[in-house]
């Protein structure tokens, strides 16, 4: 009779879900199975060989495209509709791999959501959360931290690399720029690095506070000063019971956006993550630069510096060409001159068609002055003539 009471116990305790007790998870060594229960995914959301969660990917066919990633069970946050919410914390690493250094994907979203997959949500700016007809409605349900690539003027973001507590919808209840605290010192931190970062959100049922806390993978325990407070009461938002998980958009630049590891813990502390049990992110090649930078601009700089480097010797060549010598009996003669340019372009470069004869000390030749049509002789002296300088005046 003992043994069948204590079966029966043991189904009743099966029968009641894990969610109603203080639930605790953490996947710190995949998300593949070995840690626990499999995640439920949709859109175009994936586990890697490895283990990494990879909710969307940068592969040409799957721009402007979501994915969600959801613990598969329900998990209770109060103890009926009307009561309040309980305390919960979450701590997970995620890393954004874009194809390009400077441009994006629309970011990813941790997300406590009534429902798994959210139905009806659109990927670019609404980050697979909502979509334009119920983004903002409080019948929604939805608590999201938000960590967002792009400046979407319709939602006032106040920059493009920023965090924020998101209710119900995309106008962030409270957001900054990404970063932490390192003591008295706010350290700025850059989503799309392609680097992991650790994210912690807390909220304290009996206190009513939202906290979110970022740091580098590098700093394994969380930042005493959290980079968002917000007093906010999360009882009228969040159901009986709920599910958590991650939410992520790409949009025209391809992004791979990864969740490397992830504890979750109802009415206490969630374990920290050990970074050497992570899985590895994937490598990239390196930047993608399309073929105007990569072979435009450095063309069509080599071309610029030639054409420079070809009008300054011309310039100069020019100049020695038709350079003017002032002759010694100038000065004393007064500079009843005309100038070498002149005479060489009207006898047409001294041309030897244009020769009329040569004489004591140099050759004639007829020209053709270009201002006046005026027909002449030039005589050029060759520097080798023996006679003075009174007979060449003369």
């Amino acid at each position: 009779m003992f043994v069948k009471l204590s079966v029966l116990l043991v189904l009743l305790v099966s029968l009641v879900p894990a969610q109603a007790q203080d639930l605790n998870f953490i996947y710190n060594s995949g998300f593949n199975g070995r840690s626990g229960l499999n995640l439920s995914l949709d859109g175009i959301a994936e586990i890697t060989p490895n283990g990494l969660l990879k909710l969307t990917n940068h592969t040409k066919e799957r721009n402007d495209r979501s994915g969600h990633a959801f613990y598969p069970n329900p998990v209770t946050f109060k103890n009926s509709e009307n009561d309040s919410a309980f305390s919960f914390s979450t701590n997970f690493i995620f890393a954004i791999q874009s194809e390009y250094t400077t441009f994006s994907g629309h970011g990813i979203a941790f997300v406590i959501a009534p429902t798994r997959g959210l139905p009806g949500a659109l990927a670019n700016q609404y980050m697979g959360l909502f979509n334009i007809s119920n983004n903002g409605n409080f019948t929604n349900h939805v608590f999201a931290v938000e960590l967002d690539t792009i400046q979407n003027a319709e939602f006032s973001d106040i920059n493009e690399n920023h965090v924020g507590i998101d209710i119900n919808g995309l106008h962030s209840v409270e957001a900054a720029p990404a970063g932490y605290f390192d003591g008295r010192y706010f350290k700025n931190l850059t989503l799309i690095s392609r680097k992991e970062m650790r994210v912690w959100v807390e909220y304290d049922g009996t206190k009513k506070q939202i906290e979110v806390t970022m740091a580098p993978i590098a700093v394994a325990t969380k930042p005493p000063t959290p980079l968002l407070s917000l007093k906010y009461d999360l009882s009228p938002i969040l159901n009986k019971t709920m599910y958590v998980g991650f939410s992520s958009s790409t949009g025209p630049f391809l992004t791979s956006h990864f969740v490397v590891g992830w504890s979750f813990r109802m009415n206490g502390q969630a374990q920290d993550l050990t970074a050497s049990k992570l899985p590895k992110l994937p490598s990239i090649a390196g930047e993608k630069r399309s073929m105007l930078f990569t072979v435009g601009v450095p063309l069509i700089s080599v071309i610029l510096v030639l054409l420079v480097v070809s009008g300054v010797l011309y310039v100069i060549n020019r100049k020695r060409k038709f350079a003017e010598v002032l002759e010694d009996w100038e000065l004393e003669y007064g500079p009843q001159r005309f100038k070498y340019k002149e005479l060489y372009i009207a006898t047409k470069g001294f041309r030897e068609k244009e020769l009329l004869g040569t004489g004591g000390f140099g050759k004639i030749y007829r020209g053709l002055l270009p201002s006046s049509k005026i027909e002449i002789a030039v005589k050029r002296v060759s520097h080798e003539s023996r006679q003075g300088m009174k007979e060449f005046v003369a």
